[in-house]
C-alpha cells in the first residue's frame, strides 16, 4: 500500500465507500493522509433516518462546496426505525419536510440510487409529489414507501431503470394514460407492494398485460418494461368486522394469480408480507442493491 500513488487509494476509497457511510467514516479516523484522501467521498452514500440526521446533514450538505457534495446513493427515511404511522402531525414535520426537500433538491444532480421512506401521511404525500417534479438526471433506482401520488411529469427521470412503490393500497389508474411511461421512459423494473383489497388495480393489470385499448383510459405497461413484481401487504385481521374487507382483499389475490403476462414481460406475485414494516424492507434492500 506505501507504494501505491496517490490515485490508486483514491480509487480503493471510492469502492470501498459504496455502503451506508460506516467506511468512510472509519477510513478517515485511520490517518490524516486517509482523512484527506477518503474526503471526496464522504457524502457518496448517506444513510438518513429521523429528524436529528435529517436536520445535521441539511445543514452541512448546505455548507460544503459542489465538488465535495457528491451523493451518488441515498436513503430518507422520517423515522428511525418501523414506527406504526401516526395520522397526528409531529411537531417537527415542518422542519423535517423542510429539510428533505433541500436534501433531495442538492443530491438530485449526483444521484443514482434514492430510496425514500415516509410514516406521516401529512407530510409523506407532499414531500413524494415535489420528489416526482425533481430533475434527476442520472437516478437509476428509486424506492418510495410512503402514501404517493403517481409519477407523470416528463423529462425528470431520464435515466430511471427500477422503481417500487409501496404505501398505496389501491393504485388504481398508476399505468393509464401512458403516464408512466412518459416520467420513466427507461424503466424497465417496476414493483408495486403493500396492496390490499386493490380488485380495480387487478383489473388494470388485466387490461395492460391484454392490450386492451377500448377504455377511454387504457392502461398499458411502460414501453421498457421486462420484469414487474407484485405483492399483497400482510392478511386483514379474520374477524367478523372486517369479513367483507377479507373478502375483497382475498377476490384481489385471486385475481392476481390467475394473471397471464405478455410474453416480453416476466411477472412475479411474491407472497403476502411479513409483520415486518417497510423501514427495514427498504434500508436491507437499499443496502443489498449498494452491495
Amino acid at each position: 500500500m506505501n507504494q501505491c500513488p496517490p490515485e490508486i487509494h483514491s480509487y480503493i476509497c471510492q469502492l470501498a465507500c459504496i455502503d451506508d457511510g460506516r467506511t468512510v467514516h472509519a477510513l478517515g479516523l485511520v490517518s490524516k493522509y486517509f482523512h484527506h484522501i477518503s474526503r471526496p467521498f464522504l457524502y457518496q452514500s448517506l444513510s438518513l433516518s429521523g429528524s436529528e440526521q435529517l436536520s445535521a446533514i441539511d445543514a452541512l450538505l448546505q455548507g460544503t462546496v459542489p465538488h465535495l457534495r457528491l451523493v451518488r446513493h441515498l436513503f430518507l427515511s422520517t423515522h428511525k426505525n418501523d414506527t406504526p404511522a401516526s395520522t397526528t402531525p409531529k411537531a417537527t414535520d415542518a422542519a423535517d419536510s423542510a429539510a428533505i426537500l433541500r436534501i433531495i433538491t442538492l443530491c438530485a444532480p449526483t444521484l443514482e440510487t434514492l430510496s425514500f421512506v415516509s410514516s406521516s401521511p401529512s407530510m409523506g404525500t407532499m414531500a413524494i409529489s415535489r420528489l416526482f417534479r425533481t430533475p434527476f438526471p442520472r437516478l437509476r433506482e428509486l424506492s418510495i414507501s410512503g402514501f404517493y401520488p403517481f409519477p407523470s411529469a416528463p423529462g425528470k427521470l431520464p435515466s430511471l431503470e427500477r422503481l417500487h412503490l409501496h404505501g398505496n393500497r389501491n393504485p388504481h389508474g398508476l399505468l393509464q394514460a401512458g403516464g408512466l411511461d412518459e416520467a420513466c421512459p427507461s424503466l424497465t423494473h417496476l414493483r408495486v407492494s403493500g396492496l390490499s383489497m386493490a380488485t380495480t388495480f387487478a383489473l388494470d393489470l388485466q387490461a395492460a398485460f391484454a392490450g386492451d385499448e377500448d377504455s377511454p383510459f387504457p392502461s398499458k405497461l411502460p414501453s421498457r418494461l421486462r420484469h414487474l413484481v407484485i405483492q399483497p401487504a400482510k392478511a386483514l385481521p379474520s374477524s367478523e368486522k372486517e369479513a367483507a374487507h377479507r373478502a375483497r382483499d382475498d377476490a384481489m389475490v385471486a385475481q392476481l394469480e390467475k394473471l397471464q403476462p405478455p410474453q416480453h414481460v416476466e411477472f412475479t406475485l411474491l407472497p403476502r408480507a411479513t409483520m415486518e414494516g417497510a423501514y427495514g424492507v427498504f434500508q436491507r434492500d437499499w443496502v443489498d442493491r449498494l452491495v
